[in-house]
């Protein structure tokens, strides 16, 4: 079984990065559109928390877009695998909470299709919540170092156990 895991994870990774790579970039090339669908929810934002480095949401989406492509791009390829879907998961959050309000739209097609993006969103965030939570695989060469290390100290104990009983011997003489 696992060894037909494997290539399906192999597959998923890169399917679950692609629109984050896709918008990143979209988003380094023409950051206006999504500043200005952001912009009230970044300023009431921005006004409360005082690290953030800009109070422009131009600058603040530059920022997520460089984020999310880098990030999309390190899981597609498999680095960091664990660091990337935590950092993706996290940075999906201000999305889900900003982005395709489908309650405030009046024309039902609007209503329709943002309730779509919404639930793929949402949807997104849970594969990446899954994939964040994955157990750790070995490589091969660790696992061998693993066995290894258990063989080798078996070994010390019954090494240190027969020299115990020798010395015993020796002592009784």
């Amino acid at each position: 079984m696992k060894a037909f895991m494997q290539p399906i994870r192999s597959l998923a990774r890169p399917l679950v990065a692609l629109p984050f790579v896709v918008t990143g970039l979209e988003t380094l090339r023409d950051p206006r559109a999504r500043a200005e669908q952001v912009a009230p929810t970044v300023k009431t934002i921005a006004d409360r928390v005082d690290w953030l480095p800009t109070r422009d949401p131009v600058a603040l989406v530059r920022i997520e877009g460089a984020l999310s492509l880098s990030t999309g791009a390190l899981l597609a390829l498999g680095r960091f695998k664990r660091l990337t879907t935590l950092l993706l998961t996290v940075q999906l959050v201000p999305s889900l909470l900003t982005e395709h309000r489908y309650w405030t739209e009046d024309d039902p097609e609007r209503r329709t299709s943002e309730r779509s993006h919404l639930l793929k969103n949402v949807s997104l965030f849970g594969a990446l919540l899954s994939m964040t939570t994955e157990p750790r695989r070995r490589s091969a060469l660790a696992r061998r170092a693993r066995d290894a290390r258990i063989r080798a100290g078996a070994e010390t104990r019954h090494l240190r156990k027969h020299a115990t009983a020798e010395a015993k011997k020796l002592a009784k003489r």
